[in-house]
């Protein structure tokens, strides 16, 4: 390997790394039928803050990507919705997590817009906004919705389901990778991470 070739794999490494995750259903509880129009109804899923603060500590940035059509359907308002959405990134602040920006389609379904998931318009816009490379940043997500936003856009998908270890699957089988919940999806993303260590000790020799 040429000394060119070694230096663009430590550029490579050294990025910054990102991760697209879902909210409802996988940062915080989803509310049964309805939506979270109030901060006394958001409530953190176990081990969420902890996945988002070993992400962190591994240098991942997270960008939450997520259908909020209760502003659309006017069972809150955009206000409202932003006043929740402060207090959850602060709890995720304080505990170590980092997620530098929440996106959000406020629209119905009825609205037909282009940001509302399963369409990409959500991935395309924090893409243009960061400059992430889609084909190694992960998206989080727990509906069919999320894997065809994730797909069309290019990027990898974990999907979380909360039967995941009663399901066997093949060695052969396709993506998407499948996780019991965020913590395990974070050990997912740091498995497959590029070694910036190894890279790094060739540059030096």
């Amino acid at each position: 390997m040429s000394h060119v070739e070694v230096k663009l794999q430590v550029m490579i490494a050294s990025r910054k790394r990102y991760v697209l995750l879902d909210r409802d259903g996988i940062i915080n509880r989803r509310v049964p039928g309805g939506y979270v129009t109030s901060w006394s109804q958001f409530e953190f899923l176990p081990r969420a803050l902890e996945a988002l603060c070993l992400l962190a500590e591994n240098g991942y940035t997270g960008l939450v990507l997520s259908n909020q059509a209760c502003v659309g359907e006017g069972l809150i308002t955009s206000e409202g919705l932003d006043v929740i959405t402060h207090r959850f990134l602060l709890e995720v602040a304080l505990s170590g997590g980092n997620i530098a920006q929440v996106y959000y389609c406020r629209h119905s379904a009825q609205d037909l817009c282009g940001c509302r998931k399963p369409k990409p318009g959500l991935l395309r816009r924090a893409h243009l906004e960061h400059g992430f490379t889609p084909e190694t940043t992960y998206f989080v997500g727990d509906a069919p919705g999320d894997l065809r936003a994730a797909g069309d856009a290019g990027c990898p998908m974990i999907l979380v389901r909360r039967t995941a270890f009663l399901e066997v699957r093949c060695a052969h089988e396709e993506a998407p990778a499948i996780a019991s919940n965020l913590y395990e999806a974070a050990q997912l993303i740091l498995a497959a991470q590029p070694c910036r260590g190894a890279a790094a000790a060739l540059v030096l020799q």
